[in-house]
């Protein structure tokens, strides 16, 4: 451990500086990279019907975006001898996508409009237990997975927008953690997307 307070303050002055350097570094890259033509959109927003919601996307980089995401889950229980329950659920989605095969989709002349192409993710999926419809009432108030994720997204000329991805990360609620599985599909439409 430390000998004293002023070894204390010495070595929290070095932290605070390196620590400022490497944000401002991380900063200026981003910066730099957004400065640049984008492949992926300015702003992307999306109506999902298949699971109510909608999805806002803001261009960050060249090839990467921040995405976050309000909408509903839906679960059933029923067993013989027991009681049938059901609960609609609100959630939100955080992610920060890089969609690794822009340049690729380009140079074969495929459709990158409304960031269509295939991403990696690091997201997290917030779920309440108390639902907004329906009586199963679970016992815990909140549950939640950081995951790594695999998905695609393909938006087409009319708008119409679809996106299938998945991943197994941690999961953890009020009562227990461990090992979680997202899997989520969307279907809807872009409400306003550049021309590429």
């Amino acid at each position: 451990m430390f000998d004293s307070f002023e070894n204390v303050n010495k070595y929290q002055k070095i932290l605070m500086k390196n620590t400022s350097l490497l944000v401002l570094f991380f900063g200026l890259t981003i910066i730099a990279n957004a400065q640049s033509a984008k492949n992926v959109e300015e702003n992307q927003f999306v109506i999902n019907v298949f699971t109510p919601g909608f999805v806002y996307e803001k261009g960050v980089t060249t090839n990467t975006t921040l995405a976050t995401e309000f909408t509903i889950g839906f679960e059933a229980r029923g067993c013989t001898g027991c009681e049938t329950a059901y609960g609609i659920y609100p959630a939100f989605v955080g992610q920060y996508r890089y969609y690794y095969n822009m340049e690729r989709r380009l140079g074969k002349n495929k459709n990158i409009s409304g960031n269509t192409g295939n991403y990696i993710s690091g997201t997290l999926w917030l779920q309440s237990g108390n639902p907004i419809l329906g009586n199963l009432h679970k016992n815990y108030n909140l549950t939640g997975v950081i995951a790594p994720i695999y998905g695609f997204q393909r938006t087409y000329k009319k708008g119409f927008n679809f996106k299938i991805e998945g991943g197994v990360g941690y999961s953890f609620n009020d009562y227990e953690n461990g090992l979680g599985v997202i899997l989520h599909t969307t279907f809807g439409w872009v409400i306003r997307k550049r021309k590429k």
